[in-house]
């Protein structure tokens, strides 16, 4: 049998509420809040709420504010 080689895509950053607080000086109920809009890409991850870096960029070139 023949090894196979499998190039593996490297993982993507993730943002907790806790780092998007501190990255931008805000409040836990504001933050919560945020990530429960409909327009934000949050993704549930077990019990808690994520953030790919990427998509957070994409997010905040599109906003004028959070």
């Amino acid at each position: 049998m023949e090894k196979v080689a499998v190039e593996a895509k490297p993982m993507p950053v993730l943002y907790t509420m806790a780092d998007v607080c501190k990255m931008f000086i805000m409040g836990k109920k504001a933050c919560s809040e945020l990530f429960h809009r409909k327009d934000f890409p949050a993704q549930k991850y077990g019990r808690s709420y994520m953030v790919e870096e990427n998509a957070l960029l994409e997010y905040l070139k599109t906003r004028h504010i959070l």
